[in-house]
């Protein structure tokens, strides 16, 4: 009984380094590329090695056809598996019941099973607030129309176009919103091909949702001297007194808190976990000097938020929240 107690007594002073110093966790990607995305999940990975001291892993695969087998090796291999990407997130869904004594951690998806737990992002908010914001920025010039460009076709993203449309048109309902779709969020170059179409149709603000192909997007961008909305960080070092704002997620902030319930023993599967508008997705305040437009912007963005956190705006999702109940 005394061998019970002690026992007990250190697993509850042990420290959650020395609890973590056997626990393997994988970071599942689907592309090698300086992504925002990317950046932001490798840096929660990180603190969580650095802090908690885990085993910390990365698996890249591009190919489509050999992803279910990166899966398969990051579950043989690991007590925690992180997935943050459509095609790991369909694999996860369809091979997670054959490893129950492996946790998943989902990140920017809902599954519910006994072994995974989830965390997504009411992201369609800040995308409403961020077209509201480009068309009060565009809204004396008749000519000028807003763009967005996406890596793929994807959930998330279609739900955030069509909220960030919504947002510029309830200021200003016959602005132009047109959408680009670059085909992969790795290859710069169909994004920079994108990027110039959409130009050539008078886009005077532009959404980049394009992963590694922000990069040769931002390039034609500040060729053609237009203003752009940054996604996933805040992007207003990459193009000084252009970037009108930045739609921010705090991946790095979901992949520590899973791994860190797991460390503790705080892991529940089947739950689905949404950060809401300004705790965990955020619209960061223009970071340019907007003239006389100001203290309108400020004001109706604030007043905006408001109305959306007490819901008085019904913001839409078009996201799939639950891609399966059943394992």
């Amino acid at each position: 009984m005394k061998s019970f107690f002690l026992c007990l007594l250190i697993a509850l002073f042990l420290p959650a380094r020395a609890l973590a110093q056997d626990l393997s966790v994988t970071l599942l990607l689907e592309h090698e590329s300086p992504s925002t995305w990317n950046q932001l999940l490798i840096a929660g990975l990180k603190r969580a090695e650095k802090e908690l001291g885990i085993q910390a892993h990365v698996i890249i695969e591009e190919n489509p056809d050999k992803q279910t087998n990166a899966f398969l090796q990051a579950a043989k291999s690991s007590n925690l598996v992180l997935v943050a990407t459509d095609g790991f997130h369909e694999i996860l869904r369809d091979h997670a019941a054959n490893f129950r004594e492996v946790s998943f951690g989902v990140i920017d998806a809902g599954i519910r099973a006994p072994n995974l737990s989830c965390i997504s992002f009411a992201d369609e908010q800040a995308a409403f607030l961020a077209g509201a914001c480009a068309a009060l920025f565009v809204q004396h010039d008749p000519e000028a129309c807003l763009g967005w460009l996406s890596g793929e076709e994807i959930p998330a993203l279609r739900s955030m176009f069509y909220n960030f449309q919504e947002g510029a048109k309830l200021v200003s309902p016959s602005i132009r919103v047109i959408h680009g779709l670059a085909q992969s969020f790795g290859q710069p170059n169909h994004a920079k091909a994108e990027t110039k179409r959409l130009l050539k149709n008078g886009v005077r603000v532009l959404v980049l949702a394009a992963g590694s192909g922000n990069i040769d997007a931002l390039e034609e961008a500040k060729a053609a001297g237009i203003f752009v909305i940054g996604m996933d960080t805040d992007q207003k070092a990459l193009y000084p007194k252009h970037v009108l704002t930045s739609i921010t997620k705090a991946a790095d902030t979901a992949v520590f808190t899973l791994i860190q319930d797991k460390v503790l023993g705080h892991f529940k599967g089947k739950e689905i976990e949404i950060y809401p508008l300004n705790k965990g997705v955020s619209l960061i305040p223009p970071s340019l000097s907007l003239g006389q437009k100001q203290p309108l912007i400020d004001r109706r963005l604030k007043e905006l938020t408001h109305e959306i956190q007490a819901g008085n705006i019904q913001i839409k999702s078009l996201r799939q929240r639950t891609l399966c109940n059943c394992l």
